[in-house]
């Protein structure tokens, strides 16, 4: 009966959703608006707000504030990529909102795998995701006897990239080497993966919402050999109508669920391989949405909408 009461209260009540507009809105200049008139639409209040107006206290209470002003809210948003100090001052608040009860797109711990590649691989080797072979190593000596594991080509990527950005195609052992000498002068973490070179350019795009996936469309990029990238980039064709449109969902939501077992939104990429099989590249936390919208004719934002709406009312 109580249960019953809250829910009804929360049904005549709209959720109120502090959107934080995306500071760096290089690949998703649209999405914040796009999301915003969605979330409208379904009953929400959303409040805009920029990320250098946010402040909070964390004591005894979290208390939150826009401008030095106390905010009440229900839920806090953003969306897509970010440059690493923005994003890092993103997964802060992200992180008090979280501790302080109130709903966020993905949890702290879900947003920490999803930013990491070898974190995602790590995570489908424990539950049997069948993904490229990847080599990881912390030293030029231990990296030399890895990528002897590998063919003379294979794929390099670094394990914070997106928009296939990071990821490069490597012709000989010694050109690996080389790549990853670069990479960790520079501190960063690369790590080599199996290259496979019957499915060059191109990939399966499966979008899971609220846990369950919505739609899949194949990205083709006919530029390069890499099977994820820019948008504008790509030919973009719907497979809602290919007989395999269910192998793709389940895989995709098995994917999905060795991360965060009801992942609010994920863009699951593929590659459809003849001699390998299905093979998961990554998971994207906040995927570009308007190119599946166009090729399948689905209602994308609304399906999104309806998953972050119903994570604030459980």
């Amino acid at each position: 009966m109580i249960n019953s009461v809250i829910k009804c209260i929360f049904q005549i009540r709209q959720p109120k959703v502090l959107y934080m507009i995306n500071p760096d809105p290089i690949f998703y200049a649209e999405m914040d608006d796009l999301i915003i008139n969605e979330l409208t639409q379904q009953n929400a209040q959303v409040q805009r707000v920029n990320l250098q107006d946010i402040s909070f206290t964390a004591g005894n209470e979290f208390k939150f504030f826009i401008n030095n002003e106390l905010i009440d809210f229900d839920a806090f948003l953003a969306y897509g990529y970010m440059n690493p100090k923005h994003y890092l001052d993103y997964l802060y608040i992200n992180q008090a909102v979280h501790a302080s009860g109130r709903t966020t797109l993905h949890k702290p711990e879900t947003e920490h795998i999803l930013y990491n590649k070898l974190l995602q691989y790590i995570n489908f080797s424990k539950y049997k995701i069948p993904f490229p072979k990847i080599g990881v190593a912390f030293s030029i000596n231990s990296f030399k006897q890895v990528i002897n594991q590998f063919d003379e080509e294979a794929i390099m990527k670094d394990v914070h990239g997106y928009s296939g950005i990071g990821v490069h195609l490597t012709h000989c052992r010694n050109n690996s080497v080389e790549m990853y000498s670069r990479a960790l002068w520079k501190q960063e973490q690369q790590i080599s993966q199996v290259y496979i070179n019957d499915s060059p350019g191109k990939s399966v795009r499966v979008l899971v919402m609220g846990g369950k996936a919505v739609s899949v469309a194949e990205f083709k990029f006919s530029k390069n050999f890499k099977s994820v990238g820019l948008s504008e980039e790509a030919s973009v064709e719907s497979l809602m109508n290919s007989e395999k449109k269910d192998i793709y969902f389940n895989l995709a939501e098995q994917a999905c669920q060795a991360i965060d077992e009801n992942l609010t939104v994920g863009g699951v990429d593929i590659l459809d391989s003849k001699i390998f099989g299905l093979q998961v590249l990554e998971i994207n936390s906040c995927p570009e949405m308007c190119d599946s919208i166009s090729a399948t004719n689905l209602p994308l934002l609304e399906y999104f909408g309806q998953a972050f709406l119903k994570k604030i009312k459980n």
